[in-house]
């Protein structure tokens, strides 16, 4: 699993949980050059400028009519993560 699965998974999670969805029912995309995270859920928008993070473990969304969204990573997210990024320094 790569970051960007992770974090899709974590957003996922969260935007379900929020919104009294199935997971599949979330819609996460990232524009092409990986620099904002657009959320679709339950009719509504979410936005996330990721060139702003000051905390790569909780990312910020927010929508014109919705109050802001935090989404955390749980333990073993971050774990998993981490794993990522020791692979990546490995070449693995």
């Amino acid at each position: 699993m790569n970051t960007t699965d992770i974090y899709r998974q974590a957003i996922k999670r969260t935007f379900a949980d929020l919104c009294g969805v199935a997971r599949h029912d979330v819609d996460v995309s990232w524009n092409e050059d990986g620099e904002k995270i657009t959320v679709r859920c339950a009719d509504k928008t979410f936005t996330h400028e990721t060139i702003h993070d000051d905390d790569d473990c909780a990312l910020k969304f927010v929508s014109t009519h919705e109050d802001p969204v935090t989404v955390r990573l749980t333990n073993d997210e971050r774990l998993r993560l981490e794993r990522t990024d020791l692979d990546r320094l490995n070449g693995i």
